[in-house]
């Protein structure tokens, strides 16, 4: 099942799209945006660019979208050097969405890859690059059912990955395919008692958080133990659950947009920006590889 791939553990383009440093309107700046996931083993990713819109401004990429943009995604060998081009082309149907001309391509796990973008209206200039975790691969036999919350927590045993950076880093995604309001867990129904407008699929899909080296064991035969987390089960019944393996500048924004959601004590003159690796602008060009399996969590007895 390792096709089924969400990336949706990124809930970051409202806070790219709209400043986050400490300025005065007066002193507002436009940024580019780009946003773009390379996934192992899947077609060369699509990208957007867009621009911000001021705070006091509602932001839609419709409007702010960037039309006329000249990107290429080239693959770097070993000594950083171009090993191949691909060129990109505006969607028709969709401007501001950038497309690679080559789809029969597939990502490469461990290999780099530079994105570079320039402008036929504009003196601005964007480049950033992303090196791409080992493929996932889930190697052991997952149990057909786990009770939740009891003493035994699904575990997820992963080959052993070639590290691409100081460490690799996991996040798991959970996908609920009986989704309603009667298969809540308790921690998901207390959060929605006391809404009117209730949305149960805001909570279909559930993400981990960041999960590092300190969270998994490492096995005598050099695969890795990963416990999943129970606060990622949404809903009782059927759930696939996506291991996905980040890269560093993907790992860098999900960190620092934890802070900006008010996971820190930190007072909000203390709050730094999110952490962006695009050289010219902000955003995100990052890479991941993902596994993918499916359990069924049930109630307690």
């Amino acid at each position: 099942m390792k096709k089924i791939i969400t990336v949706k553990l990124f809930a970051i383009t409202a806070l790219l799209l709209f400043g986050c440093e400490s300025y005065d309107q007066d002193d507002y700046r436009e940024y580019i945006v780009v946003e773009g996931y390379a996934i192992a083993e899947q077609p060369l990713p699509d990208i957007r660019l867009s621009t911000t819109a001021p705070a006091d401004a509602e932001y839609s990429f419709e409007d702010n979208f960037i039309r006329n943009a000249i990107v290429l995604v080239t693959l770097l060998d070993e000594n950083g050097e171009p090993e191949e081009v691909f060129e990109y082309a505006e969607s028709t149907e969709e401007p501001g969405i950038y497309t690679a001309l080559i789809q029969s391509y597939q990502v490469e796990e461990l290999r780099t890859y530079k994105l570079d973008i320039v402008f036929n209206d504009r003196d601005d200039q964007i480049s950033a690059t992303t090196t791409v975790p080992d493929q996932v691969d889930v190697v052991n036999e997952i149990p057909e059912s786990v009770v939740y919350q009891s003493e035994n927590q699904l575990e997820i045993v992963l080959a052993e990955p070639q590290q691409t950076g100081d460490q690799n880093i996991f996040v798991f995604n959970t996908i609920s395919l009986e989704p309603a309001i009667d298969n809540l867990t308790p921690f998901y129904l207390s959060i929605i008692e006391d809404e009117e407008d209730v949305d149960i699929n805001e909570y279909v899909r559930n993400s981990s958080g960041l999960i590092n080296e300190g969270n998994f064991d490492p096995l005598p035969d050099g695969n890795i133990l990963l416990r999943f987390p129970w606060i990622g089960v949404a809903f009782y019944g059927e759930n696939l659950v996506v291991t996905l393996s980040v890269d560093k500048n993907l790992s860098d924004v999900i960190r620092s947009q934890d802070v900006q959601l008010g996971g820190s004590t930190l007072s909000p003159g203390e709050i730094p920006n999110l952490l962006y690796n695009i050289e010219g602008g902000i955003g995100v060009f990052g890479s991941l590889s993902a596994d993918t399996i499916q359990t069924r969590f049930n109630r307690p007895f």
